[in-house]
């Protein structure tokens, strides 16, 4: 809804909830990963659209919708990290889907690390979809059990109408009350055991072991996030503290400048290869890397 009303106290004339979804989080990491333009990603897909949602919590605070064909949105205000939740998957956006599809069916490996360093060192409560750290390959379909016949075809209907407007042939869409349709959502624990998967995890369990290091990517104020980027060159950098998130969006490895002053070294990288020289980080593409100011103590 972009208002930051529902995370206000009703004392400040607002709802009292601890937190609301960042879609447009979500929305401006899909479309930058993916370049998906259609449905409400129209919106979206430029490293700029990241940089606001990443430093002020919403995109669309105001400003003029494509999509929706008006303006969107309310200011932010005061609106602090901790009342965002951000999210690469959650059971909607992959629900919603024609396909069912997971972030692990549309990006390769370096793009599915990329996001989930975003969602992990972000400013917000981060939230992982069910099989997401390890890059399930089964959809995570929608489905249904309702008994009276003329709601299930009434939902049926439905699904085949809703996506339209993302270009989906009627005929690909699973019907929901297909009980095939709830077995081929099921995850497949087994893939766990293959290298591909098992190494995503790890990947998952070094930026949440990261997180929990670093007070500053646990540090929920907006104003203490700095972003720098390049919209032709396609990189991203975020410094939140002592911590610096470096982006390589584009398909070939270039420098990457960094915004803070004085040596750093690297905690964590996509790729193997990486490396400092002076103010900019070597990085294969697509690619990230985690990297900690020398001159600061690791739990700040």
């Amino acid at each position: 809804l972009n208002d930051p009303r529902l995370v206000r106290p009703p004392q400040a004339g607002g709802y009292g909830m601890d937190a609301q979804w960042s879609e447009d989080f979500h929305h401006a990491l899909h479309a930058v990963l993916t370049g998906e333009q259609c449905g409400y990603y129209r919106d979206f897909g430029r490293l700029a659209d990241l940089a606001k949602a990443l430093g002020r919590g919403m995109v669309y605070d105001g400003r003029y919708s494509v999509y929706r064909q008006r303006r969107h949105g309310r200011p932010a205000g005061d609106l602090q990290g901790h009342q965002l939740v951000g999210f690469l998957q959650n059971h909607d956006q992959v629900g919603n889907r024609a396909g069912g599809e997971r972030s692990s069916h549309l990006l390769c490996p370096a793009r599915l690390q990329i996001g989930a360093t975003l969602v992990l060192t972000a400013p917000f409560v981060p939230l992982l979809f069910q099989g997401e750290e390890w890059g399930a390959t089964t959809p995570f379909l929608f489905f249904t059990d309702h008994h009276d016949p003329q709601l299930a075809a009434a939902v049926s209907q439905g699904r085949r109408d809703e996506f339209a407007a993302f270009g989906w042939p009627p005929e690909q869409i699973a019907d929901p009350q297909d009980p095939t349709t709830f077995e081929r959502s099921r995850l497949d624990w087994q893939e766990l055991r293959q290298p591909l998967h098992t190494d995503l995890l790890n990947w998952h369990r070094q930026l949440i072991r990261l997180r929990r290091a670093l007070s500053s990517l646990n540090d929920g104020r907006l104003e203490a996030v700095a972003i720098r980027y390049d919209e032709q060159q396609r990189w991203l950098v975020m410094t939140r503290g002592a911590a610096t998130v470096a982006c390589n969006l584009a398909d070939r490895r270039q420098p990457v400048p960094l915004s803070v002053a004085g040596p750093s070294r690297i905690l964590l990288s996509s790729d193997p290869q990486a490396h400092l020289e002076s103010a900019r980080l070597s990085l294969d593409g697509p690619g990230v890397a985690v990297l900690l100011a020398v001159d600061r103590h690791l739990a700040r």
